[in-house]
């Protein structure tokens, strides 16, 4: 006698059949003399090597996203006059955690109270003073700060907030475009990034970002913030002129200003001059030569990339993070501190000229190749730990 079995399969909706013979006396068997207890046993293994498919998708399991912000996101005339910041997520979330992140330093909003939720459980609200006709960006989570969690733990998936304050007196009803990178003042300004593209910031990692902050407060003096838009070729072409010059004299604060305001004119008749400084293979002072850098990703010229990719390994700090910044806005790709993997992506492309992946060396103490990049991240390490606790508060403001 045959008896036919089926057994539900967990994957594709198939069935597995299976065909027992069982003879009028003795042992049960099923095709070539098995016995069952070895088929139960073997059944058992299999059942457990399965993969779990039992778990479906819900939103219990999901991680929670934001919902809803007030201002909302994009906004460009936000009464200065509010107080209260807030976040509304799709679930329930962890009560006293957060971790409201920077994007900048002077786009964060002046904190005046602790962070809470409401008896919702899913909306955080973060007690602030805005200033007038001012662009305000915070990360409701980011790369490393993962305290929005819901209540079984989940980390919130990241969320960058933007909002402009309406200028004192202004109406603060309209709402406009979302604003581009020329509009930050700290990055499109002061960095002077003015037409460059929208999607550059958001490339960058949460290292990268820091340098930015960071480089702001050291060095925002140096930096231009003119679009020259309106100026006729003759205006342009006597300033060109006039810093060009300025380069050819002795390091005082007017040289390092030349560098800089060239970089935010896109100059293209200084940009030998701004890659002999870049590019000098010669141990020495390395400010003239990371502000050089910044303004060589600011002109956006892609001939630049092979060069820029072998100081991503340069022994200041300043010059291998410009370094990254730049070939970041310049190629819209982000492999962060890995020359390798950007002189493997730019060749691919066919990009001219080619990377020629042979290591330089920058300094006198320049460890071996095998050892470099170890090297280099010890000196970032030290470089990101030797940030005051007030930095680095503001570069993570977090529960």
């Amino acid at each position: 006698m045959k008896t036919k079995t089926t057994f539900a399969t967990p994957d594709l909706n198939r069935n597995l059949d299976l065909t027992l013979n069982l003879p009028s006396k003795g042992e049960i068997k099923i095709k070539k003399k098995i016995k069952i207890k070895t088929l139960v046993a073997t059944m058992v293994l299999a059942f457990l090597s399965w993969p779990v498919f039992s778990a479906k998708v819900s939103l219990e399991s999901a991680p929670p996203v934001v919902i809803k912000t007030v201002p909302v996101a994009g906004a460009t005339s936000v009464d200065p006059a509010l107080t209260e910041i807030k976040v509304t997520f799709s679930k329930a979330m962890q009560d006293g955690t957060w971790s409201w992140s920077t994007w900048g330093e002077e786009t964060f909003p002046e904190m005046v109270g602790q962070s809470k939720y409401l008896s919702d459980g899913r909306t955080c609200v973060l007690t602030v003073k805005l200033q007038p006709g001012k662009f305000y960006a915070t990360w409701l989570n980011s790369d490393k700060f993962k305290n929005f969690k819901d209540a079984s733990g989940r980390p919130a998936v990241p969320y960058l907030l933007t909002f402009r304050t309406a200028e004192a007196g202004g109406d603060t009803k309209s709402e406009g475009k979302v604003p581009v990178l020329g509009d930050l003042p700290l990055i499109g300004a002061r960095l002077g990034s003015g037409g460059a593209s929208a999607e550059f910031l958001p490339l960058l990692n949460e290292d990268q970002r820091a340098i930015l902050a960071w480089t702001d407060r050291q060095f925002r003096s140096y930096f231009d913030a003119r679009t020259f838009e309106g100026w006729s070729e003759t205006e342009r072409a006597g300033l060109e002129t006039k810093l060009i010059d300025a380069l050819k004299g002795p390091h005082t604060r007017d040289y390092f200003q030349a560098i800089n305001t060239l970089g935010a004119m896109r100059s293209t008749k200084a940009l030998a001059v701004l890659r002999a400084i870049a590019y000098e293979r010669a141990e020495r002072n390395n400010r003239d030569r990371w502000m050089a850098i910044r303004a060589l990703g600011l002109s956006g010229d892609q001939t630049d990339v092979p060069e820029l990719i072998h100081l991503v390994y340069h022994g200041n700090v300043n010059t291998r993070w410009w370094a990254q910044l730049s070939l970041v806005r310049i190629t819209g790709q982000n492999f962060a501190k890995d020359w390798n993997a950007w002189g493997k992506w730019w060749n691919a492309q066919g990009g001219q000229p080619p990377y020629q992946p042979e290591i330089i060396r920058w300094w006198n103490g320049q460890a071996e190749p095998e050892k470099l990049a170890g090297s280099l991240e010890e000196g970032d390490r030290k470089f990101f730990e030797s940030l005051s606790p007030k930095e680095q508060s503001q570069t993570k403001t977090e529960n």
